[in-house]
C-alpha cells in the first residue's frame, strides 16, 4: 500500500448540520417531478440573470420522475429526491412540485432537514410566468442564505466515495481501474466510506466477492443480488457471461462479461466489503460497501450519489461521458488514443503508468492530490461540461 504520510489528509470543505461535509455549496432547485421540469429550467435561467455577481448559479436537479408510480417504485422516487435535497454538496435547496398536495408532504418531509429549504407547487401560481417568477425569487432567497457559507478544514476521513467504470477496455484493467483501488485502500485505512455498484458487473467474480467481504452475512447477501441480476438478464434467453453487452467494450477489446468483471473489480483495491446496500441506501459505516444497482453508469451514479457520495472516481479506457450533476467526478484513464483524443475530459491521465515510467503508488497519488483540490472546490471537466443525470429504476409498469 502506498502512503502519503507527508501530504495532508484534510480538505477544504463545508460542515453540515448533521455532520457531515460537501465539497460544494449548491444552490439546488429540485424538480420531483417531469411536470415541473421545464418550469425549473426556465426559473434557474431567469434567476441566473438578475443574481448578485457573488450568488450562485441554481444547479437544476430533475430526470423523468413521474406521477402515479406504485410502491415500491414511489418510495424509492421519494427515498432518492429527499437524499438530493438533503446531500452533503446542498447548501440549500427549492423544491419544485407540480400540485399542492405533493408540496405540503414535502414540506413535511423536509422539515428540520438543517438547511434551508423552500417547497413551491407550480399548479398553485395561476400562470407559467407567475410559476416562473416565484421560483426564481425562492431561489434568490436561497441564494442570500448562502452568503456567509466558508469552507473549513475537514478529514479526508469524512468524504464518501461512489466507484464507476465505463468504456472499458484493457488499459482500464492495468492503469485506470487499480490506480483507483491503489487509492482506495488507502482512503479505507483511513476511515472514509466507499461505494461500488452496478451488480452485473459482479457477475463472475462471485469467489472475489466470498474472499473479500468481512462476514459470511456480507458475502452471502451480495451473492443473492448478483444471482438475481443474472437470471433476470437471461430472460431474454442470452448467456451473458460468454458476452459483452455494449458494442465499445467489444470494439475495445474485450471479448466476454466475466472478463470485464475480473477488470472492473480491479477498482475496489484490497478492501473488504463491510456491507450490502439497496439503491440509493447511505453507507452506515466507514469501509467498503456494495450496492445493488443496474446497469448502466447515469444510474448506477445516481444511486451512489443519493447514498451521499460526494465524489465519483470514474475509470475508464474509451471515453465515457458519464457523471452527476450534484457530485464532481473524477475521471481516470490510461488509454494513450483516448487521452490524445477526450484531452478535454479527462482529470488524471495515466498513460506513463500503461508505459511503465511510473509506479502504480504514484498514479494513486496522483490521484489523490486531484482529489483533494477538487474536495477544496477545484472544478472537473464533467462539471465544466455539466455532464450527467438522475435516474431512478423502477421495478413495477406504470399504466
Amino acid at each position: 500500500m502506498f502512503t502519503t504520510a507527508a501530504e495532508p489528509h484534510t480538505f477544504e470543505g463545508y460542515r453540515r448540520s448533521d455532520g457531515r461535509v460537501g465539497v460544494r455549496n449548491h444552490l439546488a432547485l429540485v424538480s420531483t417531478v417531469a411536470l415541473a421540469n421545464r418550469i425549473a429550467e426556465l426559473a434557474a435561467d431567469a434567476y441566473g440573470t438578475r443574481r448578485e455577481a457573488s450568488d450562485p448559479p441554481a444547479l437544476v436537479l430533475h430526470g423523468e420522475f413521474q406521477r402515479g408510480l406504485q410502491a415500491p417504485d414511489a418510495q424509492r422516487l421519494e427515498q432518492v429526491l429527499e437524499r438530493l435535497v438533503t446531500h452533503p454538496n446542498v447548501g440549500a435547496a427549492v423544491v419544485l412540485c407540480h400540485d399542492r398536495r405533493a408540496a405540503q408532504a414535502w414540506q413535511a418531509r423536509l422539515q428540520g432537514c438543517g438547511k434551508p429549504v423552500e417547497v413551491l407547487a407550480v399548479m398553485e401560481s395561476l400562470g407559467v410566468q407567475r410559476a416562473i417568477d416565484r421560483t426564481a425569487d425562492a431561489l434568490a432567497r436561497a441564494a442570500a442564505a448562502l452568503r456567509g457559507a466558508r469552507r473549513v478544514a475537514c478529514p479526508l476521513s469524512a468524504l464518501t466515495y461512489a466507484l464507476e467504470c465505463g468504456g472499458s477496455d484493457a488499459s482500464s484493467a492495468i492503469c485506470a481501474n487499480p490506480a483507483i483501488g491503489r487509492y482506495v485502500d488507502e482512503v479505507v485505512q483511513q476511515g472514509a466510506r466507499v461505494v461500488v455498484s452496478e451488480t452485473a458487473e459482479f457477475i463472475g467474480g462471485e469467489a472475489v466477492v466470498r474472499a473479500r467481504s468481512q462476514s459470511p452475512r456480507v458475502a452471502e447477501a451480495i451473492l443473492r443480488c448478483i444471482a438475481a441480476t443474472e437470471a433476470r438478464m437471461a430472460g431474454d434467453g442470452d448467456h451473458y457471461r460468454g458476452v459483452n453487452p455494449t458494442a465499445e467494450n467489444i470494439e475495445a477489446g474485450l471479448t466476454t462479461l466475466v472478463e470485464k468483471t475480473m477488470g472492473a473489480l480491479c477498482k475496489i483495491g484490497t478492501a473488504r466489503f463491510a456491507g450490502c446496500l439497496a439503491f440509493g441506501e447511505p453507507p452506515a459505516a466507514p469501509g467498503l460497501h456494495f450496492m445493488d444497482t443496474p446497469f448502466f453508469s447515469p444510474c448506477s451514479i445516481t444511486g451512489m450519489v443519493a447514498a451521499g457520495a460526494q465524489i465519483t472516481l470514474f475509470a475508464m479506457g474509451v471515453f465515457n461521458p458519464s457523471g452527476n450533476p450534484l457530485a464532481p467526478t473524477v475521471k481516470v484513464c490510461g488509454n494513450p488514443d483516448t487521452l490524445r483524443d477526450w484531452p478535454d475530459g479527462i482529470d488524471v491521465p495515466l498513460a506513463d503508468l500503461l508505459e511503465g515510467r511510473i509506479t502504480l503508488d504514484a498514479a494513486a497519488q496522483r490521484l489523490g492530490r486531484l482529489v483533494r483540490e477538487v474536495a477544496g472546490g477545484a472544478t472537473t471537466h464533467t462539471e465544466r461540461w455539466r455532464e450527467g443525470q438522475f435516474i431512478v429504476p423502477r421495478m413495477l409498469p406504470t399504466f
